[in-house]
């Protein structure tokens, strides 16, 4: 099949979370089995172009583009070579993209011409396949940013102005990211004023809501874990708001666990680490975790371990269950390594607690991939105990890297980490139901008594590094997605 996938990100090169990941395994993935793979993203200002092989694509000439009532210059171009398996293109457009993050400044607040940058990017994505005369069997669209392209596919595109049958899928990454605007900003999109009042695809309580619209509109849609598709169409503190909205789609709707990248997260080869491992020679996990201690200047007490937490300081990652009891634990002798940025509050207050306990606690607030390799590698615990998590691949690398997660029972980390008792034979890490700091000590000092058990900690990390969450079940079912949204367009 031609695959034409349009995303925000796509590591490495682009990333600010899980979505990129998946965008480029799963394409990667795809492209493996054989299929033509094209990815758009924009050419966002940041990205140093001589360091990433971003060219001009010189067989596509400069267009204008309208977004609302402005037109824009755009700019094809290629990462690497077009002979890849995965061929990525980047859109520039100076007005919009030019020396900005992704979808935020540095402070966290988001672009006010957001919608503008989502508009040019889903349009100029649908031109390819006619620029390149490439017909397009299935638009796969990731998250709310990406709607526009369906919704364009839909109104714009029909008959055979769109080479190839052009099948839709969405697939949401969050839910809670629904890229909600006033209704007026319909021409904007460059769509009529009724989508944005009921009962229009696009109207959501008297506003615009582009999530809402692309699951209506799409031909298929998924979410990236089976139990995160069950959340949130039971429980409305998943649902965001669109629970309604996403039973109503019936089983075109589903959940499809994220598999892991075990190229580049697999402790037996990984360059970024003090020494390589694997479930068969454990002696290299001691030397990453003597040199992460010696790096991050922290030691733990006798017998007490390393918790490392690699993510996003945002409410969502449950850092406010972890910040209320990490002086306690540092004080017992519990050490850790936390690198990440987010909400300023939460950096902050992470730093204090990190200034108070510093023989303990080492808070790296930037994002340093090859750290966060020796993170995994070098704890004892991974740290996961989100609010909500869809799907999450942090806790299936830590599972790889032989660091049991501690997690929340929700979404993907239900699907993926089994709670591990005293003599007990089963489980891969340690798992939690209430979403308060109590609950989360309470796990942590039973993970501190199985840790005190060396035969049974070892075990532990046995069967977690035995654990594959690879692409290949999940690749399957997207292909089944792909053939359904297909013959919804024949």
């Amino acid at each position: 099949m031609n695959i034409l996938m349009v995303s925000a990100e796509m590591a490495p090169f682009a990333k600010v979370g899980g979505m990129a990941d998946v965008a480029a395994a799963l394409s990667r993935s795809l492209a493996g089995r054989g299929h033509d793979v094209r990815v758009v993203l924009p050419l966002y200002g940041a990205l140093d172009r001589e360091k990433e092989k971003i060219r001009p694509l010189k067989k596509l000439p400069p267009l204008s583009l309208r977004v609302g009532q402005k037109m824009h210059n755009i700019r094809f171009h290629v990462r690497g070579s077009t002979s890849s398996a995965v061929k990525i293109y980047l859109v520039e457009c100076s007005e919009l993209f030019d020396q900005r993050g992704i979808y935020t400044y540095n402070d966290g607040t988001g672009f006010e011409d957001s919608l503008q940058r989502s508009n040019l990017h889903s349009q100029a994505a649908l031109l390819l396949p006619q620029l390149l005369q490439w017909p397009v069997d299935v638009v796969h669209a990731h998250d709310a940013s990406a709607v526009p392209s369906i919704l364009y596919r839909q109104n714009w595109y029909t008959g055979k102005q769109l080479p190839g049958p052009g099948g839709t899928l969405l697939t949401i990454h969050n839910l809670a990211h629904q890229e909600i605007f006033p209704a007026d900003n319909a021409q904007t999109l460059g769509l009529p004023r009724s989508l944005a009042s009921y009962p229009g695809l696009l109207e959501f309580h008297g506003q615009l809501n582009l999530l809402k619209a692309g699951i209506l509109a799409a031909d298929q849609v998924n979410t990236v874990s089976p139990n995160y598709a069950l959340e949130t169409t039971q429980n409305p503190e998943y649902g965001c708001g669109l629970q309604g909205i996403l039973e109503s789609r019936g089983q075109d709707y589903c959940g499809i666990l994220n598999g892991g990248d075990y190229e580049t997260w697999d402790p037996a080869n990984d360059k970024a680490l003090a020494a390589t491992y694997n479930k068969d020679s454990m002696a290299g996990k001691t030397k990453c975790s003597q040199a992460l201690l010696k790096e991050l200047k922290i030691a733990p007490a006798s017998g007490k371990p390393v918790c490392g937490f690699v993510g996003r300081l945002v409410g969502q990652k449950g850092v406010d269950l972890l910040l209320p009891i990490m002086g306690r634990l540092a004080v017992d002798g519990f050490a850790f390594a936390i690198l990440g940025t987010g909400e300023q509050r939460l950096e902050k207050a992470m730093a204090q607690v990190s200034k108070e306990h510093p023989e303990r606690i080492s808070f790296v607030d930037q994002f340093d991939e090859n750290l966060a390799h020796r993170i995994y590698a070098g704890s004892d615990l991974f740290l996961m105990p989100s609010l909500f998590e869809p799907c999450g691949l942090s806790q299936m690398y830590a599972l790889r890297y032989g660091t049991p997660p501690v997690v929340r029972s929700t979404g993907g980390l239900t699907d993926t980490v089994q709670d591990a008792q005293p003599d007990s034979a089963e489980g891969t890490g340690f798992v939690f139901d209430d979403s308060r700091p109590e609950s989360l000590l309470a796990v942590l000092r039973r993970a501190e008594a199985m840790f005190c058990q060396p035969e049974q900690w070892y075990q532990l990390q046995m069967r977690g590094m035995k654990k594959d969450f690879s692409w290949d079940p999940a690749v399957s079912k997207y292909e089944e997605l792909y053939r359904v949204a297909i013959s919804r367009q024949k």
